[in-house]
């Protein structure tokens, strides 16, 4: 009843295309914007998660050629409408209400996928402190919450430190990606990696150079196998 009273006095639109959600909603997106999701579940490369031309190449080009140190990197969506807006929402609009949509997600793709589940903790991807600092948040922290709270499964928020003050990755080339995240982590927890299995949470894969960074670096502390799953895609 409190929540129908609030929704008419303080009604919601949707930050992707500013519609009127109409019914009392926990997320600010309309219902054809969240039934618009472009899900990834075949013709992509089974290393890395990239889409592939045709559904039955087993290998991207770059994993034909490169071995990542992460098992599997997975995506729920095509970084495309609606999630492309309601990720920068959720990430420079400071709309952190998103984060339960987009943990919601996450979690049926576990669902439809368990072998992500067979790890022993959940690791969001770090921000620097100062990044978080400006930000107010760490939008796979959150991410990572929803899923370790839907799973039981411990979320080792403390374990990885950045320590690297990258440059934001939007805009870079794959190469200049690669450099700006190189030795960008560390591990602080040793106990919590070692001989661990992890699944590493983060909003959104491109080049996959951050995963790879902190893929590295957990396997050099000793993880038994890093995975990772984000909420996006990208080429």
């Amino acid at each position: 009843m409190m929540d129908s009273l609030l929704h008419f006095f303080l009604p919601q639109h949707c930050v992707v295309c500013g519609a009127y959600v109409a019914l009392p909603s926990r997320f600010p997106l309309c219902e054809r914007c969240q039934s618009s999701v472009a899900y990834l579940r075949e013709g992509v490369c089974f290393r890395c998660g990239r889409t592939v031309p045709h559904p039955g190449i087993l290998l991207c080009h770059v994993c034909r050629r490169f071995r990542y140190h992460f098992e599997f990197a997975r995506a729920v969506s095509a970084y495309t409408s609606p999630v492309r807006e309601a990720l920068h929402a959720f990430k420079y609009g400071g709309v952190v209400s998103l984060a339960g949509f987009f943990g919601l997600l996450l979690v049926r793709y576990c669902e439809e996928f368990p072998f992500l589940l067979d790890v022993d903790g959940v690791l969001p991807v770090p921000l620097h402190p100062s990044r978080e600092k400006t930000r107010g948040f760490n939008q796979s922290l959150l991410l990572a919450q929803e899923v370790g709270r839907a799973f039981r499964l411990p979320v080792l928020a403390r374990s990885v430190l950045r320590v690297k003050p990258t440059l934001p990755q939007v805009g870079l080339k794959a190469k200049e990606r690669r450099q700006n995240v190189r030795g960008a982590f560390r591990v602080r927890r040793k106990e919590d990696i070692l001989g661990k299995r992890i699944l590493v949470i983060d909003d959104v894969l491109t080049s996959r150079a951050t995963a790879e960074s902190l893929a590295q670096t957990l396997k050099d502390a000793g993880c038994r196998s890093v995975m990772v799953l984000a909420v996006a895609s990208g080429k």
